[in-house]
């Protein structure tokens, strides 16, 4: 069986981990990991992927390196810098990758609309989710 590729997008490694972690313990995994929204891009010309997870936050991502419209201020960027990311990958991903993008929409359902036209596939995952549930989320079919 072929496994799923799976991209994660942070700009550290605590969701890549994880997610290795867990699928040491079986699962037809492969886990690819872009620190910015260059190496996400380039990733995603040259390879299959079947689900991305995206954080939101970037913080730890040099000033140069975000994406997004400096104008905003290197914090602002940093701080929503997945939706940043999403917007810039959203040309280069195939009808049928599932899109998990870690933000808690449940008081924002009209923005999560709003990216879901743009972004076929996306869902939102709290940040507050269970790793377990998010990799099954990543893991299952669209």
């Amino acid at each position: 069986m072929t496994p799923r590729v799976v991209l994660v997008v942070e700009d550290g490694t605590e969701y890549v981990d994880a997610f290795r972690r867990l699928a040491a313990e079986g699962s037809e995994v492969e886990l690819l990991h872009a620190p910015d929204a260059a190496s996400a891009r380039q990733i995603l010309s040259g390879r299959r992927v079947d689900a991305i997870f995206l954080d939101v936050v970037f913080d730890r991502t040099p000033p140069e390196k975000l994406a997004g419209d400096r104008a905003r201020g290197n914090d602002y960027l940093a701080q929503n810098q997945g939706f940043y990311v999403l917007a810039d990958l959203a040309p280069l991903i195939a009808s049928g990758v599932r899109v998990l993008l870690a933000h808690d929409f449940a008081s924002h359902p009209a923005r999560l609309a709003a990216l879901q036209e743009r972004v076929q596939g996306l869902e939102g995952v709290a940040e507050s989710a269970g790793i377990n549930q998010v990799m099954g989320r990543l893991l299952s079919r669209v």
